[in-house]
């Protein structure tokens, strides 16, 4: 059996070169999906761990010298180092950042937890020491200069040492700035003389969790996390990651099922006499059976093998396009078990599964019937696979459209919505092809109506091959529109919440100086500047969120409509949201505050996205007690060279500063940005779907052989084949990419319709896009299997028997 189905196989070895391709590239996405996800793992869980528990105020706020001594003096402690550390960028030679956002940090130099390779440790204010990584990655050398970028602020520091150290931030690509000691509290704990954070060490017989309870116990405003918990987190993160590629890996697969399927069923048909004849010397329905799945195993070894190394090659140009690891041992972990299992489960499965239905047809052939010119049609009625798919359609449409906005239902609803239409499709290939007809007929007369006849001659077969493209193409859709509706929905806010002619704001995981408004009100042309500082008011009872501002430019750069008072005596007092102040009864006059009560000066209404519920002077908050948001600016010329100047006087390449049309532009291109990675990862099933198109089109081709000879012999032209053949696959597409698209827009119209203040948008540009990359596959999809069925002698075609 396995000689006859080998056989087999390599004699029709160009009909399963696209399943074959298909299963390769689903394969591949899942393996190198978990293959670098378990590499990432591991640097996580296996970087040095040189402390049990990390403790550090609840508030947030610097850990003081007295509290300290206390931990020093808990019961399990077995060493404790207090850390200074908080985010700091590293600037290379170019000017760019080095390094991996989020990952950047600074911390106190530490001779025994930082090894010196090379140099001595910083001792002075400017002076600084690097992570070898780092430095290797920057080309610096111990006496260069340098510039870091520490709590919002760029200042130029002397590299004095190189160090060795390993944590998870530097595994992941992150750089590491280590100050003297007493300069890291100065930066990282300003105004207390104390620590962010103190890593505990346990004491020989305590465990990690024993002794976070026993700090837990005796100081409970600290927070505590176990260092096993820390690694967790991370590699929780990393695993949401891995799940979500894995997720847009099953659309691929599932794609390349309906490949695979149609694959097997053109061959069944094609091979039915060889089956016939295997009957008909005594193989029973098993054997034939057993035949074909062998040959879909031999599919799915070779093509699952071939898969996972693509998928590892591509884990490992991830590992190095993203500089994660870069210069510390960990290598890739292709072979663990879970991934080999895994790979071969997902790629035999697949295959077998889609090849089952098929197999099953084929040993279902009576000899005598199969014996015949060709394999019989089905006669097969449709109508209970119509009502099937009538009813799961319209159960799954119906929890999508009743879910608006509930995520459960719309998962849930979504998949049965899909389903019931790939269960469809037959009658939507019928029903189309009849509304196409007409027209066709109309425009491209004989040419078009044979391809519409061609098309509804098996609608099985164009229905299996039609889902293939829809469900990428639904996926695209279902997740265009609703970020096409936060996009619009960002842009617009951006238009409303403010009248500033430039903004700033900081990187993402950077900070803005304090400072930065002011030094931005010494530059030429600025008539209107504040920074909005984020900062906690103390009340008797919780504490209130106050936005801190300048009290003399915030009207000229916020649309804020007094309701009670005036904002003229706001350097000394505090503006409350009528919201705000209505729920705690403030009025005008009220004291506001436990420890410096602020007096209620106005009560005031804003865009919501503004987001203050109230309003002081940055004078009146503490120093080190505020976050600086952003910073609004109103120029006096011309936008742009106000815009060129502060950048020149800010030098700072953590800040962005942007006019006004640059800032709404952005805030929707951001959106462009994650909508353009969801798309390469689903271009894969996209791919499939058009190797699903090629395949069939191919084949039918080439069992048409004969009736393509008759044609041309009746005077059928070789242009008017190919138009025959173009046309038919277009349509076979359009279906596909039309119920896509449909249903897509559907789902993501509902997804974001019940969300506050957004409103569905269809964005018909790039939908008018999905469309013409439709057409496109269509006519490319014909143009290889046109060319060789029109090079055959007619008289040559005629005499095949490709049946």
């Amino acid at each position: 059996m396995i000689r006859v189905a080998w056989r087999s196989m390599t004699d029709n070895r160009t009909r399963f070169l696209l399943p074959a391709i298909a299963i390769v590239f689903g394969v591949a996405f899942v393996t190198g999906s978990l293959v670098y996800g378990d590499t990432v793992r591991a640097a996580v869980e296996g970087a040095p761990k040189d402390f049990d528990v990390q403790v550090e105020q609840r508030d947030n706020k610097a850990m003081s010298p007295a509290t300290v001594e206390q931990l020093r003096g808990v019961a399990g402690v077995g060493g404790l180092r207090p850390v200074a550390e908080g985010p700091t960028f590293l600037v290379g030679k170019d000017g760019k950042l080095v390094g991996t956002p989020g990952s950047d940090g600074g911390v106190g130099f530490d001779p025994q937890r930082h090894k010196l390779t090379s140099g001595t440790a910083p001792a002075g204010r400017d002076e600084v020491a690097l992570d070898k990584w780092a430095a290797q990655r920057a080309g610096y050398q111990v006496g260069d200069k340098m510039r870091v970028v520490v709590a919002g602020t760029a200042r130029d520091v002397r590299l004095t040492g190189v160090f060795d150290y390993q944590n998870t931030r530097i595994v992941q690509g992150g750089t590491l700035v280590a100050f003297a000691d007493a300069t890291a509290r100065e930066q990282f704990a300003p105004g207390s003389g104390g620590y962010t954070s103190a890593l505990l060490t346990a004491a020989p017989g305590t465990s990690q969790d024993a002794l976070a309870t026993a700090v837990a116990t005796a100081l409970p405003d600290l927070r505590t996390s176990t260092a096993d918990e820390l690694t967790g987190l991370e590699a929780s993160d990393n695993d949401k990651l891995t799940m979500i590629l894995l997720i847009f890996a099953g659309v691929a697969l599932f794609s390349s099922a309906f490949l695979v399927s149609n694959t097997f069923t053109m061959l069944a048909a094609a091979r039915a006499r060889e089956h016939a004849l295997l009957r008909a010397i005594g193989a029973g329905r098993r054997y034939v059976l057993r035949m074909v799945l062998t040959e879909a195993t031999l599919l799915g070894v070779a093509a699952t093998v071939v898969g996972y190394l693509l998928g590892v090659g591509g884990a490992a140009v991830l590992k190095a396009q993203f500089a994660v690891f870069e210069g510390a041992p960990v290598p890739l972990r292709p072979f663990t078990p879970a991934t080999v299992l895994a790979a071969f489960g997902v790629g035999l499965g697949v295959t077998l599964l889609a090849a089952y239905l098929p197999a099953r047809r084929a040993a279902a052939i009576p000899p005598i019937a199969a014996l015949r010119t060709g394999l019989p049609p089905t006669g097969k009625s449709l109508r209970r696979r119509n009502i099937t798919g009538f009813v799961v359609t319209a159960i799954g449409t119906l929890m999508v459209v009743l879910g608006r906005g509930e995520q459960t239902m719309i998962y849930l609803g979504a998949p049965a919505m899909l389903i019931g239409l790939i269960i469809l499709t037959p009658l939507l290939a019928a029903g189309l092809t009849s509304v196409l007809r007409g027209p066709l007929t109309r425009f491209a007369g004989l040419t078009g109506t044979l391809a519409v006849e061609n098309t509804r001659r098996n609608p099985r077969r164009t229905g299996a091959t039609a889902s293939a493209l829809m469900i990428g193409l639904s996926v695209c859709a279902a997740v265009t529109v609703p970020i096409a509706s936060i996009s619009a929905k960002s842009a617009e806010t951006a238009k409303s919440w403010n009248s500033a002619d430039i903004q700033v704001e900081a990187l993402p995981f950077a900070d803005i100086s304090p400072s930065v408004a002011d030094d931005i009100a010494k530059v030429p042309g600025v008539e209107h500047v504040t920074a909005l500082h984020q900062a906690l008011l103390p009340l008797e009872k919780g504490a209130l969120q106050v936005t801190g501002v300048n009290a003399g430019s915030i009207s000229a750069l916020v649309p804020l409509t007094i309701r009670e008072g005036s904002l003229d005596q706001l350097g000394t007092g505090i503006a409350v949201q009528s919201g705000v102040a209505a729920a705690h009864g403030w009025t005008v006059g009220s004291k506001v505050g436990k420890e410096k009560p602020l007096t209620v000066v106005a009560t005031f209404d804003a865009p919501e996205e503004f987001g203050a519920d109230a309003l002081v002077d940055t004078a009146n908050i503490p120093a080190g007690e505020l976050w600086t948001r952003e910073v609004l600016i109103k120029a006096g010329g011309s936008a742009e060279k106000v815009r060129d100047d502060i950048r020149t006087a800010l030098d700072n390449p953590v800040l962005v500063v942007q006019t006004r049309d640059e800032y709404i532009e952005a805030q929707a291109a951001q959106f462009d940005l994650y909508l353009n990675l969801l798309y390469a990862m689903l271009s894969v099933s996209v791919l499939i779907g058009a190797m699903s198109v090629v395949n069939t089109m191919t084949m039918s081709t080439m069992e048409r052989i004969r009736e393509i000879g008759l044609l041309r012999a009746v005077g059928l032209g070789r242009s008017q084949v190919g138009a025959v053949l173009r046309i038919e696959s277009v349509i076979i597409a359009v279906i596909g990419a039309l119920a896509g698209v449909v249903s897509g827009c559907l789902i993501g119209a509902m997804t974001v319709s019940g969300q506050a203040n957004t409103t569905p948008v269809l964005p018909w540009d790039r939908l008018a896009v999905f469309m013409a990359i439709t057409v496109a596959i269509g006519v490319a999809a014909a143009f290889v299997p046109a060319r060789r069925a029109v090079r055959i002698p007619i008289l040559t075609a005629i005499k095949t028997d490709t049946e």
